[in-house]
């Protein structure tokens, strides 16, 4: 006599509680991998912005250092010191171009003037180039110092500044100050969301 055993399959499925446990662990893996990428991000961010920052500020405080010590006269009237509040710093400068020549040699004056200055509304430093003029600027041929005058219907006419050329040459400064007696102090404050640094120099006049 034949007796048919009935086959019986081992394979077991996985359990709800396990099934729920498996997407427990697999959610927490891909946050912890979500939050570890946005840090990453976060950090890149800042050291973009710092190096950006950094780059920025070298540059503007370098020109104007370099321009402005060869300069063969101040003209804006520099508080001696930083921390007077009857007489605080500046935050813009004047002073005789000290190169030479100067690229705008072709229309003959002795006299060429720079002027830096901030734009608090848009956290632009621009620089200008400029000359010093009796007539209008668009009709001018002769040109003068900057405390040149003239009498003209009996009254004390002085010489007003005429820009050739105006150029932004830094963003993103929030502040800049000028002081100083003997030597010139230049402060500036660059920033950018919460990322702020600040730059100093002192030096002397090469001409001044």
């Amino acid at each position: 006599m034949i007796i048919l055993k009935e086959k019986t399959n081992n394979f077991q499925g996985f359990t709800l509680v396990e099934i729920l446990i498996t997407l427990a662990i697999f959610t927490l893996v891909i946050i912890g991998m979500f939050n570890l990428f946005s840090l990453s991000q976060r950090f890149y961010l800042q050291g973009s912005i710092r190096a950006e920052l950094l780059q920025n500020g070298r540059v503007v405080l370098e020109r104007m250092a370099r321009e402005i010590r060869q300069a063969n006269e101040i003209v804006t009237s520099l508080p001696q010191v930083a921390d007077n509040p009857d007489n605080p710093p500046v935050s813009e400068i004047e002073f005789q171009d000290g190169h030479t020549p100067s690229s705008y040699q072709y229309l003959g004056s002795d006299y060429y003037y720079i002027r830096y200055y901030l734009a608090t509304s848009s956290q632009e430093v621009y620089r200008q180039y400029r000359v010093y003029c009796f007539d209008d600027c668009s009709l001018c041929n002769d040109y003068f110092r900057w405390d040149d005058t003239i009498m003209e219907n009996g009254n004390t006419v002085q010489a007003h500044a005429c820009v050739l050329e105006e150029r932004i040459i830094g963003e993103y400064l929030k502040e800049l100050e000028f002081w100083g007696a003997d030597s010139v102090n230049i402060s500036l404050l660059v920033g950018k969301g919460n990322e702020e640094i600040n730059f100093k120099t002192k030096f002397f006049g090469r001409n001044f």
